[in-house]
């Protein structure tokens, strides 16, 4: 159902409920339906509530504001990141390729670190495991680099 339909409905609700409360709070006999009346208010009140919200959301998601806005965030953030990762080895190192290599090497997961430095012909592991600290340290490529050296 549209939810213009339920806002309706509960506003309709909570009318009749003012009306039935007014009416027959005077009356002593029909206090059972009196309390009718504060109940209808508050159950129509909720369906306001609820149903205009969902509306809201409706109407924000059709824009699309809500979902590509925190993707983007979250791309920016990761292309900042690495942008501030390559500015950082660009100054600290000397800036070889061999070492560029290994910073894109080690960024990867740790199967396909490996499955890489494996086919490499002469690797250096000193090279790759000051990569790897420099990046993420995560440590059991750097205990199997060790391994590797040695």
């Amino acid at each position: 159902m549209h939810p213009g339909i339920k806002v309706l409905f509960g506003a309709t609700l909570t009318v009749a409920g003012v009306y039935l409360s007014i009416t027959f709070s005077k009356q002593l006999v029909t206090l059972a339906l009196g309390g009718v009346g504060p109940l209808l208010v508050l159950v129509g009140a909720f369906i306001v509530w609820l149903e205009s919200d969902e509306w809201k959301m409706k109407r924000q998601n059709k824009s699309g504001n809500t979902s590509s806005g925190l993707q983007e965030q979250l791309q920016n953030a990761q292309s900042m990141r690495q942008q501030n990762q390559k500015e950082e080895t660009d100054t600290t190192n000397s800036g070889t390729d061999e070492e560029m290599d290994y910073s894109d090497i080690v960024d990867s997961t740790v199967e396909k670190a490996k499955e890489s430095i494996s086919d490499m012909e002469d690797p250096n592991y000193d090279a790759l495991a000051a990569a790897e600290r420099r990046n993420k340290s995560r440590k059991t490529l750097l205990e199997w680099l060790e391994r590797r050296k040695n």
